[in-house]
């Protein structure tokens, strides 16, 4: 009788462990999307630490929504890990950049509130109506000095592109961890 209650635990444990493996592959993508060179070339994006996260911030405004919007219950956990890992990425950062034990919840908390911040004002923009959502998306991009000057409505044309491409993925490509995520600069 003993088996059939370790048997429960033992799935949900293996269930957490992939949870964290797909994340994990969709943080890897997300990560490298933000990252693409091509985005700090034409200046639509900022080649600075604080730059690099705010463009892994916006470019995390278009996929946690998409993996809160699916309809198995994973998504919301998926949402969840990959937020999770995002923070931990910026820790494991500011411990590459030589910041000290001291100083480290400082920096964190003052970057995860500009995270959350600016992933909210998207959100805010992305939910505008169609004809003025591209005006949202700009000035907010604008408002919080994420891109080259000019560059804002070029930024926000990218972003809203971004994100059709996810609301077109199934699923299953989530889900699986297995969603590639197309150069579109």
């Amino acid at each position: 009788m003993q088996e059939a209650k370790g048997f429960p635990m033992l799935w949900a444990r293996r269930k957490r462990t992939n949870i964290k493996r797909t994340a994990g592959a969709l943080h890897s993508g997300m990560v490298m999307a933000s990252l693409e060179p091509a985005l700090y070339e034409r200046g639509l994006a900022i080649d600075t630490f604080e730059g690099r996260a705010a463009m892994v911030t916006a470019h995390a405004s278009l996929l946690i929504p998409r993996l809160n919007a699916m309809e198995a219950r994973d998504g919301d956990r998926l949402a969840e890990a990959v937020n999770a890992l995002i923070l931990d990425g910026f820790d494991a950062s500011f411990r590459e950049k030589g910041v000290g034990d001291s100083s480290i919840a400082r920096k964190m908390r003052k970057l995860a509130e500009v995270h959350y911040g600016l992933g909210k004002s998207l959100a805010e923009a992305y939910a505008v109506e169609d004809n003025a959502r591209a005006d949202a998306v700009a000035a907010c991009v604008r408002r919080n000095a994420i891109c080259m000057p000019d560059k804002e409505i070029e930024l926000a044309d990218y972003l809203l592109v971004r994100r059709q491409w996810l609301a077109d993925q199934p699923d299953e490509a989530f889900l699986s961890g297995a969603l590639f995520w197309k150069s579109l600069v």
